[in-house]
């Protein structure tokens, strides 16, 4: 009894009273998975729209086992189990599995649907006549397929690129029609729109299988009609908007744009791919053979490129080019807000938009509320499909697919960058799109004329979208942290920071070593790039610890995040290690862009030194609980801030360094404090920059000064409140003379006050901002030195109450920081 083999039972019931049956599948298998009505036709029209390879019908097996029934040779044991012969099972073999396999054996045995010779009676299958017929037809035509293809190939052998094994998301639901996307629950998908037509006016084209109005009708005829008045009606209440020709005329020489357009291509083109460059080299060349034959978008491009070009520029026309590029960035938002969006609803628009949002952050205009532009770009990328990959879209060559490829990484990275600064949720994830990342190819390896596949180069081969492709690795990990950050409903556990943070590291490291081994080969990428990259990742590290380095000075359990911040800091603020002739240089592209760009690099540039600084205090505060009480040892003596500001603004260096070290009585001190003061001292030196380079901002050279003259008090052990006041005033005082000096050499004349109107007694938020004792201030700051304070968001920054900053004097509303401070002297 207990060697006996259990049997399969069959049973109509279960044991309550009939099986209940379900209806019979009468869509065809690619409609039922798509959840999408299905006409039944052979094509069905769904299938048709989307182009499936197979359009199968699964057979319905309640027929077959009616007409089999009586055949089947039932055997009752003793026990009352009913047993069914061989033959039943045989007839209720899975038809999919049977289709497969009789396609090509190599699919079968690649998706695992091999079906074992023994479970196929071969009585079985010559019953199923009109399944066998069914398959040996597919069989047939994919045998065509490939015949035509494999003769297509030999013929282009000689050119011909096969494509990567790259894995294509499924179509999923929506349309594309007319370069534009609608998804499943647009109206157009709910409708065939030419079903109630008839027969006579419509037709399938043999090309695209679609069904389409007949030409020949009278109906046709009167739809073109109707499409001609209407664009008429269009035009007569919609007037292009004349381009200004002062804007055109604005642009310097040639060699100059040359000089511009080169230093854009060195840098941000490798980072943020935008242009296909051997195209936008013919357009450019084009304008200045005939600047009246270019369309506008070309121009677009051209004067934000120039645009984007001028911080990187040394010239002596970099006065007037900033100037300049403010007219070409107005020029473009102009052209993208303009009527008629939808003509602007294409690849080249999404350039132009991109192009327009890295100018406003490069050229600091408006560049820190890029998220709320990069919002409409998202937006607008995704209403032309760039989201979905584009082997959906059927015949699109493809330069087009690489080129919306390269778009969409360029669109995500600007959204992923812009939601980390604005602090506010990217509101997209991975689970939204499925384009893939683009090829590792150069942009000489494509162009539109080509209709050859190609084959990408190897990983490890450096090409112009190696850095792009080392973005998107990391992109879903990224778009996870900026949401977790971010969240309004729960905070980032440390246990789970910590797993983000091992993740990302990884990703970090693996980017450093094949961009190292990248620098010993040709091509290379330049230092910018390498630095840009890490950057751009490696923040997000120091977003992660923030809080919790905060933290870590009442909790010991938080020490790794306060080291964490403080390296990720360091590394993020150390200058490019050579330039691109193997040596230092004070003006290379990444320095020089620091001089002038906001947004993104504001961002990172605040974080990274107000974390050093702060580590400094901890580290100063930690060294005298430590011993109670500082010993006076003979130490190098540190230059003051008061001694790196002069009286003289004029004379002031924006490289002013410490003068002899002398010995003298001073505090012991921790080991790090020149390492980062030094480092303190030098984001000083780059707001003093920034204002000689068209900054309109004080309050980063005020904080710095204020920060360092802090420091060293606490060193020194004199008053720090006192030191930070006389700091803060000679600040203002040579902000004001360097924004004075900026002025004139962007315009050739002296600024003159008295053309503005005084500020009103209140700000936007009715806070009385009436300045106090002012008289004493020796006139240095000027009756328009309150507008000086009035940009840069320092709240967000520092909302955090458990950050103090140590500067008594600055609290309440930053814009009388510097109006009160003779009320506190």
């Amino acid at each position: 009894m207990g060697s006996q083999l259990p049997h399969l039972q069959l049973s109509d019931t279960d044991g309550a009273g009939p099986m209940k049956r379900r209806r019979p599948a009468l869509a065809c298998v690619e409609c039922r998975r798509r959840k999408v009505k299905c006409d039944r036709k052979k094509p069905c029209s769904p299938c048709t729209r989307i182009k499936s390879l197979t359009c199968t019908y699964r057979p319905n097996h309640r027929d077959n086992d009616r007409g089999t029934r009586s055949h089947t040779s039932v055997s009752t044991s003793q026990d009352g189990l009913v047993h069914t012969s061989p033959q039943t099972s045989a007839q209720s073999i899975d038809f999919d599995s049977l289709l497969i396999q009789n396609l090509d054996p190599s699919i079968s045995d690649a998706y695992g649907f091999a079906l074992e010779s023994s479970r196929l009676n071969p009585s079985a299958i010559e019953d199923n006549s009109h399944f066998i017929s069914t398959i040996k037809a597919l069989a047939a035509k994919v045998r065509e397929l490939e015949e035509s293809l494999s003769i297509v190939s030999d013929r282009d052998s000689s050119g011909s690129r096969a494509l990567p094994i790259r894995p294509v998301p499924s179509p999923g639901p929506g349309r594309f029609i007319k370069s534009k996307f609608f998804g499943e629950s647009h109206w157009v998908n709910a409708i065939e729109p030419y079903e109630a037509l008839g027969g006579a006016s419509i037709v399938t084209n043999p090309n695209t299988k679609r069904t389409e109005i007949n030409k020949s009708s009278e109906l046709y005829a009167l739809a073109v009609e109707c499409k001609r008045m209407a664009r008429t009606i269009k035009a007569a209440r919609y007037s292009s908007p004349e381009f200004p020709t002062e804007v055109q005329s604005s642009l310097p020489s040639k060699n100059v744009c040359d000089e511009l357009v080169r230093a854009y291509f060195r840098t941000f083109e490798g980072i943020y791919r935008v242009l296909h460059v051997p195209t936008f080299w013919n357009e450019y060349e084009r304008y200045w053979k005939d600047t009246s034959t270019t369309s506008t978008s070309v121009l677009m491009k051209i004067l934000l490129v120039c645009a984007i070009g001028t911080a990187f520029y040394t010239g002596d026309r970099k006065g007037p080019l900033r100037n300049s590029c403010s007219k070409w960035i107005e020029a473009a938002e102009s052209w993208l807000s303009g009527p008629h969006k939808k003509s602007r609803l294409n690849t080249t628009g999404i350039q132009v938009h991109i192009l327009l949002l890295l100018a406003r952050q490069v050229c600091s205009m408006d560049g820190d509320l890029i998220w709320i532009s990069a919002g409409a770009l998202l937006r607008s990328a995704m209403h032309i499909g760039l989201h979905r990959d584009p082997s959906h879209f059927g015949k699109l060559s493809c330069f087009h697919i690489e080129i919306r490829r390269r778009l969409w990484a360029t669109i995500m990275e600007i959204t992923v960058q812009s939601s980390l600064d604005i602090g506010i949720s990217p509101m997209i994830s991975p689970r939204d799109f499925d384009t893939l990342p683009p090829s590792n190819i150069n942009d000489n390896d494509i162009n539109e004329r080509m209709t050859t596949p190609f084959r990408p180069r190897a990983p490890d081969e450096f090409t112009q979208t190696s850095v792009q492709i080392a973005f998107c690795k990391t992109l879903s990990l990224r778009l996870e942290i900026a949401r977790r950050i971010n969240d309004l409903h729960s905070s980032l556990s440390y246990d789970e920071t910590l797993r983000l943070t091992s993740e990302l590291t990884t990703a970090c490291r693996s980017d450093a070593h094949l961009f190292q081994s990248f620098l010993l080969s040709t091509p290379s990428p330049t230092p910018f790039h390498v630095k840009m990259l890490d950057v751009l990742v490696r923040r997000f590290i120091l977003n992660l610890h923030r809080p919790f380095f905060v933290k870590a000075k009442a909790s010991p359990k938080y020490y790794y995040s306060r080291k964490l911040c403080l390296d990720t800091s360091l590394t993020i603020t150390q200058p490019l290690p050579f330039s691109r002739e193997g040596i230092a240089e004070p003006d290379d592209d990444w320095t020089l862009l620091g001089h002038r760009c906001v947004g993104f690099w504001k961002s990172i540039w605040l974080y990274s030194i107000t974390t050093i600084y702060l580590e400094l205090l901890l580290q100063i505060d930690e060294q005298k609980q430590e011993v109670g009480a500082f010993p006076l040892l003979p130490v190098r003596k540190h230059r003051s801030v008061d001694e790196t500001l002069p009286s003289d603004p004029a004379s002031h260096s924006s490289h002013s360094i410490p003068g002899p070290s002398t010995p003298h009585l001073q505090r012991a001190l921790p080991l790090q404090f020149d390492q980062l003061r030094a480092v303190i001292d030098s984001a000083r030196a780059s707001t003093e920059a920034r204002l000689r380079n068209g900054e309109t901002n004080a309050k980063g050279i005020v904080f710095m000064a204020c920060a360092l003259a802090r420091i060293d008090a606490l060193a020194s052990g004199a008053n720090p409140d006192m030191a930070v006041l006389v700091a803060a005033k000679k600040s203002v005082a040579l902000s004001a003379d360097l924004m004075r000096t900026a002025y004139r050499e962007e315009n050739g004349v002296d600024i003159n006050l008295t053309l503005h109107p005084p500020l009103s007694d209140e700000d936007h938020m009715g806070a009385d901002t009436r300045p106090r004792h002012m008289e004493s201030w020796d006139g240095s700051a000027g009756e328009g030195f309150r507008g000086l304070m009035e940009d840069m968001d320092w709240e967000n920054l520092m909302q955090d109450e458990s950050v103090d900053f140590g500067f008594g004097f600055l609290e309440g509303s930053p814009e009388n920081w510097f109006l009160d401070v003779q009320s506190n002297s």
